[in-house]
């Protein structure tokens, strides 16, 4: 129970118009403390955002109302209830958020929002990955509202936080991790490790792919009664709109437990004239498997892996208030062997560059994988 003098922002949310040009409204509302108002926009705008994503993409929304209502810090979550979201002033409605931090209270809210469906819509099987089914796909929606509002640079920044938590989490296990298909309640595993193997599966499977296998996924098995979806049928969804060329991503990102070491030993560049530039990259990587106790089994190298040049950062913030290097350059090489070298060309002068930029892969030394560029 919460009870509170309450304050009440309200808005009302309103899906694409159908083919008889019917839109589905919902009522929106944030029930909050009279002086923590700092954030309330990014919440609301959270709601909306991920209402028209999740919509569009997954199914509709089933309530006729969502809200969010604050409580006080003696716990620091949100949980995603029926249509409603007991939500910390401490995660919420009292962090001091700067235009480039990652936008936590976005995040948040698009984070539960999204348990609408998954958890809501689809009850999974309490078994092993059953976490998976609740937790990493909502990790996933809100991801994907947040790709389609915020530049490449603030993503890489979720992303690398993501992994540097779940790095964290598995060095202090105390038990034996599991693939994420597996995973027990594990919460660097289904929130840390599950943001980043599917922000990984839709960057190479694609968007569109992915969002066809959970709606599908969904459709199979929403509201179902006596009998409950595990992670096979979840993952059988995406296997079924993958290529066969990109099925191994699942086998080595869900079903196992796989790591990349990828490092620039040097980055340098020389002048072409007409403000181009050709640089020069000197790449080591490796892949590895690890078992349940940490057993290690190095992998051959087949993978196709993102190559970033960075130009200057701006001395001004943009129109939308960031100020991040540009990336002149970032496109995916098959990379083949432990060693090897690449030489691509820019127009602008690069400032840095290396492999895997964004850290979209699971790697054990993220630091590394970008130089700063030097002239040969």
């Amino acid at each position: 129970m919460q009870s509170d003098k309450y304050e009440v922002m309200k808005d009302i949310w309103k899906s694409k118009a159908d083919s008889n040009g019917t839109q589905k409204e919902v009522a929106l509302e944030i029930y909050h403390h009279k002086e923590h108002t700092a954030n309330l926009d990014r919440m609301m705008n959270g709601m909306k955002d991920a209402l028209s994503y999740f919509s569009e993409n997954f199914g509709e929304y089933q309530h006729r109302q969502l809200r969010i209502i604050e409580f006080p810090r003696y716990q620091s979550f949100a949980q995603s209830f029926a249509n409603t979201v007991p939500y910390s002033e401490e995660i919420g409605f009292m962090l001091n958020m700067k235009k480039d931090d990652i936008d936590m209270n976005y995040y948040v809210t698009a984070h539960e929002t999204a348990h609408q469906w998954w958890g809501h819509q689809v009850t999974e099987a309490p078994v092993q990955g059953s976490s998976m089914l609740s937790e990493t796909l909502s990790q996933y929606s809100a991801l994907m509202v947040m790709k389609h509002k915020y530049p490449k640079e603030m993503i890489q920044k979720f992303l690398k936080y993501e992994l540097e938590s779940y790095l964290r989490g598995r060095s202090g296990e105390r038990k034996k991790e599991l693939p994420l298909d597996l995973v027990e309640r594990q919460q660097y595993i289904h929130y840390r490790k599950g943001s980043l193997i599917m922000f990984a599966l839709q960057d190479y499977i694609g968007e569109d792919k992915i969002n066809l296998a959970l709606r599908n996924y969904l459709n199979k098995w929403k509201f179902s009664e006596g009998i409950y979806p595990t992670t096979t049928d979840l993952t059988d969804e995406i296997k079924a709109v993958t290529p066969d060329s990109l099925q191994y991503l699942i086998t080595d990102l869900v079903e196992n437990i796989t790591f990349y070491d990828n490092e620039t030993k040097t980055a340098t560049y020389k002048e072409l004239g007409n403000d181009m530039y050709e640089v020069t990259l000197v790449l080591k990587s490796k892949k590895i498997v690890a078992d349940s106790l940490g057993l290690e089994t190095e992998l051959p190298l087949t993978e196709w892996i993102d190559i970033g040049v960075y130009g200057e950062e701006p001395k001004k913030v943009n129109a939308e208030g960031y100020k991040f290097a540009p990336l002149l350059y970032l496109e995916k090489h098959q990379i083949r062997k432990e060693n090897s070298t690449i030489t691509i060309k820019v127009k602008g002068k690069p400032v840095k560059a290396g492999i895997d930029p964004l850290n979209k892969l699971i790697d054990r030394h993220p630091d590394d994988n970008v130089k700063k560029v030097e002239k040969e």
